[in-house]
């Protein structure tokens, strides 16, 4: 769900996969944009 953000949803994809790629580079992973990474929900 967008919210108040107007961008297009894959503007919105990138940016995030950016951020992803930095955090994991920080932790002395690979910097790779097109990682995927999964969050754990517990209900």
């Amino acid at each position: 769900f967008p919210g108040d953000d107007a961008r297009e949803f894959w503007v919105r994809a990138e940016d995030r996969n950016r951020e992803t790629a930095v955090c994991y580079d920080k932790l002395g992973m690979a910097e790779y944009a097109a990682m995927e990474a999964f969050v754990r929900y517990h209900y």
